[in-house]
């Protein structure tokens, strides 16, 4: 037997030690790795399903307004058949989903045109808008199963999904509403139909764009569908199963049981994701429950797509493990056989410095490092850096650009080294996805601190400061974790107002705050970590925050880019401290907001009193501004109702029963946004932060100021609001397609 020798054995030992270590890490950095890119996915497929949710939503509420608008017109024309053609065909023109609309008569009401009569306008297939008059003779009058059971409801309602044979030849549904005489009484029934021929050919695009660009090389891929209230499939790829197969009975025929419960769900109205067994395939089954439409729109992932990167990934990371375990075993015995203490040491402190050089560039490479991140954009200006105290640090900055608002944060994980590295990973995975789901940062702020502290086992925290930059306004929203305070740099620098809210990781339940204030155009907002203003000389005197607003200070009277801002505060640094290394990481960023060169087209001012009586002069002030600004009618009645109903919510609502007061609008137009200022003194109120509007509720049901917020929001492109100088200021703004202007 060959004798073992010492090398060998210390070889061996060392191998075990460093397999297990290794072995712990490297199952943690997968789990976590996966588990993120995990999330991703899951947001991507997520983000697809609400998009669609809130498209349907929209097309729906968008048709349901125009036809609840129409009823109070049509009632005034029901004597004149000829003029109710027209409001029909005038309704369609205006609403591009509307496929056609319908008037239909109870039997004998206009005598001389038939027993039956029913008007019809409807968009062909070429798109030309065209009607007609029908009464007994048309053979399809008479088979509206649904006509009784709309007329018999109190209220107007959507109808179940139906193939219209009549008219379309596509799947249809119908906002079905009363129309009254001059007395009152219920003469016959408005119908809006939409057809969904959209909608199949949007899943079909969508799932063809998913197809192309995520699952190449898969075979099985993700389909989605969408069901009525009952299980019914209205959209699916099988069209066999359209309006002849409903899901439940689909899940009855499986043996398993989940899907029976996800179906029970879905009858109840539910949204959610679940995993499933999937005609023999493990999927991950996301739905969301579509209001006003009583629908479930649906995709079905394979697993086998959603673990995809986490698995490559993680057997990559596991790959070059192992060959690390290979390297240093072999290294490990040829050190050991030459008896070289010393080397032995050298050699693996190479390796771990290696590694950690390739830990801090992968680290570089999650934070922004493209600059100027946005050049096609004239209105912000951002650069940051930051310098590690060790291979890899704690420190953060990210942002991003969503729906003309820019989301950016600032951080500072406790702890140093490999520790605070991984955290500031899972903390910009983090950030960027509630960016994408949230608009406040303090929504964005809770969902990430419930995150960390569901997996905070080291007990880790984060100080945090994340804002969301409206770019049309500049009303800047911000909420604060416990960190440093960015300082404001316009004429003067100062340091901006922050509530005390602690660092993430430490509290679920912790109510984190939401502040706001206003940036003025080529104001500046430099944002930095504690590792700054804690630099210290070599006779241990801090350089604190009294010098860096000093030095920004300086900043304000040369009016720096964002670049030269950053640049010239980490000289000041180095310049203080001297040649002491740096204790801790420091992060630097700075946002300038800058002023826009358009030209204003069009300025005017009305001043009303709180008086409904001084509506009609508002209207007449839109109807002005809408025409000299050549906007086509559709959107100007969108502009008017929203501006009108901001103004009606203010007389009735922010003021007591007999206060006299003014109200301010403002109008401003340049060549890209239409913008109105309401200003008035009365009670405080932020629409924006308004609970979202239920179209289907009932009257009664509904809070004050309910719709008119909801019309607000849904017709004005973006909505602002501030409390300023004892004033609510709500700024509403709509982008232009034309930029002609007659004044």
């Amino acid at each position: 037997m060959v004798k073992k020798t010492l090398a060998y054995k210390l070889s061996m030992i060392i191998m075990v030690v460093l397999l297990v270590m290794w072995a712990t890490i490297m199952t943690i950095v997968f789990v976590i790795t996966r588990n993120s890119t995990t999330n991703e996915v899951e947001s991507r497929y997520e983000g697809i399903m609400m998009h669609t949710n809130e498209k349907i939503r929209g097309v729906l509420s968008d048709v349901y307004v125009a036809a609840i608008n129409n009823i109070s017109v049509i009632e005034n024309d029901l004597d004149n058949t000829d003029k109710l053609q027209a409001h029909l065909e005038q309704m369609i023109k205006l609403n591009k989903y509307m496929s056609s609309c319908r008037l239909i008569f109870e039997p004998d009401y206009y005598p001389q045109k038939g027993h039956y009569f029913e008007i019809y306008a409807w968009r062909d297939s070429a798109g030309t808008i065209r009607g007609k008059q029908m009464n007994e003779d048309h053979p399809d009058f008479l088979t509206h199963p649904w006509y009784k059971t709309a007329y018999e409801k109190k209220e107007g309602d959507w109808t179940p999904p139906y193939f219209d044979q009549a008219a379309s030849q596509q799947l249809t549904t119908t906002y079905m509403t009363h129309i009254h005489d001059g007395n009152g009484r219920k003469v016959g029934m408005l119908g809006a139909d939409v057809s969904l021929e959209w909608l199949r050919q949007r899943h079909k695009r969508i799932d063809a764009e998913n197809h192309q660009r995520f699952e190449k090389g898969y075979k099985e891929q993700s389909y989605s569908f969408v069901i009525d209230n009952d299980g019914t499939y209205l959209i699916h790829p099988d069209e066999n199963r359209i309006l002849k197969k409903k899901f439940q009975d689909i899940a009855a025929t499986s043996p398993d049981t989940i899907d029976d419960g996800i179906a029970r769900r879905m009858m109840h109205h539910e949204s959610g994701i679940c995993k499933m067994m999937n005609d023999s395939i493990k999927s991950v089954l996301f739905y969301s429950f579509v209001k006003y439409a009583d629908w479930t729109v649906v995709i079905v992932v394979p697993e086998a797509i959603i673990n995809h990167q986490g698995n490559l990934l993680g057997t990559i990371i596991l790959a070059v493990m192992f060959f690390g375990l290979i390297v240093i075993f072999i290294l490990s015995r040829a050190l050991f056989k030459n008896i070289d203490r010393l080397r032995k040491t050298t050699a693996q402190k190479a390796a771990i410095e290696q590694e950690l050089k390739i830990a801090s560039h992968i680290q570089q490479q999650m934070l922004p490092k493209k600059y100027p991140p946005y050049p096609e954009r004239t209105d912000i200006d951002i650069y940051g850096e930051i310098v590690t105290a060790k291979e890899v640090g704690g420190d953060l900055f990210d942002f991003l650009l969503r729906d003309e608002k820019l989301f950016f944060c600032i951080g500072d994980v406790s702890g140093k080294g490999v520790p605070a590295a991984l955290m500031m990973a899972e903390t910009i995975s983090l950030f960027r996805n509630a960016s994408m789901l949230h608009t406040h940062p303090q929504q964005i702020v809770s969902r990430m601190n419930q995150t960390i502290c569901e997996n905070n086992d080291s007990f880790m925290f984060v100080t945090l400061f994340m804002g969301v930059l409206d770019l049309p306004t500049g009303q800047l929203n911000y909420t604060n974790a416990g960190h440093e305070p960015p300082i404001m740099i316009g004429q003067q620098a100062q340091f901006m107002n922050v509530d005390n809210n602690i660092p993430l990781g430490l509290r679920t339940d912790w109510n984190y705050s939401e502040q706001t204030v206003s940036m003025d155009c080529n104001t500046m907002l430099f944002l930095y970590t504690d590792g700054y203003t804690e630099a210290e000389t070599s006779e241990h005197e801090q350089l604190g925050r009294e010098r860096l607003r000093e030095e920004t200070n300086k900043c304000a009277q040369q009016h720096l880019s964002a670049r030269d801002l950053v640049k010239h505060i980490s000289l000041a640094e180095h310049a203080f401290v001297g040649e002491i290394p740096q204790g801790d990481d420091i992060s630097l960023l700075a946002i300038q907001y800058k002023d826009v060169d358009t030209d204003v087209v069009l300025r005017r001012t009305l001043t009303i009193a709180n008086d409904l009586s001084e509506v009609k002069q508002l209207t007449d002030f839109m109807n002005s501004i809408t025409s000299d600004m050549d906007i086509d009618m559709a959107t100007a009645s969108h502009i008017t109702l929203a501006v009108e109903e901001a103004v009606v919510n203010i007389i009735k609502y922010a003021y007591t029963d007999g206060e006299q007061a003014d109200i301010l609008l403002e109008a401003i137009a340049d060549d890209r946004f239409l913008t109105f200022i309401l200003r008035d003194k009365g009670i405080p109120f932020d629409a924006t932060k308004a609970t979202e509007y239920d179209v289907k509720q009932k009257v009664k049901q509904l809070s004050e100021g309910g719709l008119g917020i909801h019309l607000m929001c849904h017709y004005m492109d973006s909505i602002s609001y501030e409390r300023k100088n004892n004033e609510n200021v709500l700024i509403m703004r709509k982008e232009l397609k034309t930029k002609k202007v007659r004044i």
